[in-house]
């Protein structure tokens, strides 16, 4: 009796056993996973500072609307969207880049960190940190003080409501990440390449690109704190910057047919498989950059620009005016959107290059760096340089400039022998070109503010918010002042008031 008990007792148990080790799996959804892979963690987080998720969000708004537009790399008539053509906020697009780099770019970033922390994760974690630090340098540059020892971390710690952190602080925490980060770097350790779209686990290039962007950073402070900028900038370069146009801070996108997410959004919103901005005369080329390209003898001006029919040569090429609205179009010598330049259908493929910082620009740098004597070296052997890799970055498009024209082109534009001032034109006026047929007009907008090169001539058309001031920030987002009001009010208050022409701390001098 006591063996036909036990017996079907045992199977039960069994049967029991078994249903218990199995739950998991079987009452584990596979499509929604409770965690995901550390690689693609990052991919996302790569890809999130460009596009965050939609591309019309920080690079068409924000890049091109408000950036491009102030500093007169582009332009458009259309007043009621491009609003930096018309210093004007009618449309609120200068809100998209907070509104969408917080609740994407920066949640996922600050989780990436949060759950790489361990010792055999460095690489990855280490990328994670120079990953913010690229997407924060952005977002402080653009409003100035902003939350960012808080920020992202709602999920993590339950702050809904970040305090707004001086930029003063925010830079000297951003150096501090890039070069704890670039020293973390342990070759021994996994290095994730598939999942890595800028340098595919590359952990040398990384840590160049952690000292490359540390120097941008550190000619930053220039004006507000000229002993930072030289400690920094000095190791920077003593660390070893990048070294050619091939380690370029670069983002690459395969430009799968139809998909946003795997397309440059630039050429996402400029070109044939978004918006078709360009196409349709909604964003073209500025006066400022057109003429200034055509005085200079540029030739990377066939190459990056053209009207509407596809004529790209040099002689053709109009810019539109800033400020200007559709109906005062008749007042001009082109009466014609369609005669006006746009950007080339070559610079527009699916699968160009996004790129942050280029080699160019870090030689230029390095020259202006050697000039203010904060590191040794020749600054004109560095402008050259500059020069050279700035010209011919436009390849990334197809065409490269011949030798001859480089050699012409230098010859044209020579780096000055004496006056600091028109040594720093020369610097400047390099990156500003650079930046524009990089599509890196938020950089060129904050170089400009520091420097004040090239020279630009505000405009003042009826209505504008700033009386003919060109814009020296971005005001916060109109949706702060409901959920973070407190914080909001404690920064404007500290750093004044919430206007375009408010300059942030790196600028205030």
């Amino acid at each position: 009796m006591i063996k036909k008990i036990i017996l079907p007792l045992f199977i039960s148990a069994i049967a029991l056993s078994s249903c218990t080790s199995d739950f998991e799996r079987i009452n584990v959804d596979p499509n929604k996973p409770t965690s995901l892979p550390l690689e693609y963690l990052l991919s996302e987080a790569q890809i999130l500072i460009p596009a965050s998720p939609d591309a019309g969000a920080k690079t068409q708004r924000v890049n091109f609307a408000h950036a491009a537009c102030i500093v007169q790399q582009m332009s458009s008539t259309d007043a009621g969207f491009y609003g930096g053509s018309f210093y004007s906020s009618a449309s609120n697009t200068y809100m998209f880049y907070f509104d969408y780099s917080y609740p994407n770019t920066i949640k996922n970033i600050v989780n990436l960190i949060d759950l790489s922390g361990a010792p055999a994760n460095v690489n990855i974690h280490s990328m994670a940190r120079i990953l913010k630090v690229m997407e924060f340098a952005r977002l402080t540059d653009l409003y100035g003080d902003v939350p960012y020892f808080e920020a992202g971390r709602g999920f993590i710690d339950n702050n809904f409501t970040p305090k707004y952190d001086k930029q003063q602080d925010i830079y000297m925490d951003m150096l501090k990440e890039l070069s704890e980060a670039g020293a973390a770097f342990d070759d021994a350790a996994a290095k994730p390449t598939r999942a890595d779209y800028i340098y595919t686990g590359d952990l040398a290039k990384w840590r160049k690109a952690a000292n490359t962007l540390m120097l941008r950073l550190a000619m930053r402070l220039q004006k507000v704190d000229p002993a930072a900028a030289q400690t920094w900038a000095a190791r920077a370069v003593a660390d070893g910057l990048i070294t050619n146009a091939d380690e370029n801070v670069t983002i690459h996108f395969d430009g799968l047919a139809g998909s946003q997410i795997n397309t440059n959004p630039n050429s996402y919103t400029l070109g044939p498989v978004g918006a078709n901005v360009a196409n349709l005369n909604g964003l073209l080329w500025g006066k400022t950059f057109i003429d200034l390209m055509k005085n200079r003898t540029d030739p990377r001006l066939t190459v990056v620009a053209s009207l509407k029919n596809g004529n790209n040569a040099a002689d053709v090429q109009v810019g539109l005016p800033n400020g200007i609205t559709a109906n005062e179009l008749i007042n001009l010598p082109v009466t014609d959107l369609n005669n006006y330049s746009r950007p080339s259908t070559a610079m527009l493929a699916s699968n160009a290059p996004w790129i942050y910082m280029t080699y160019a620009e870090s030689q230029l740098l390095l020259a202006e760096a050697i000039e203010r004597g904060y590191v040794t070296g020749s600054a004109a052997a560095a402008f050259a340089a500059g020069q050279e890799s700035a010209v011919k970055q436009v390849s990334v498009y197809g065409t490269t400039p011949s030798a001859e024209a480089v050699a012409a082109y230098a010859a044209a534009n020579p780096y000055p022998a004496t006056d600091l001032n028109a040594k720093l034109n020369a610097i400047h006026t390099e990156i500003y070109l650079v930046n524009a047929v990089t599509f890196n007009h938020i950089e060129a907008w904050a170089n400009w503010r520091r420097t004040g090169f090239p020279a630009l001539t505000p405009v003042n058309p009826p209505g504008n918010e700033t009386n003919g001031v060109i814009p020296r920030r971005l005001k916060y987002s109109a949706n702060e002042y409901g959920v973070n009001g407190a914080n909001v009010a404690e920064a404007i208050n500290r750093q004044g008031p919430d206007l375009f022409t408010t300059k942030v701390w790196w600028d205030n001098n």
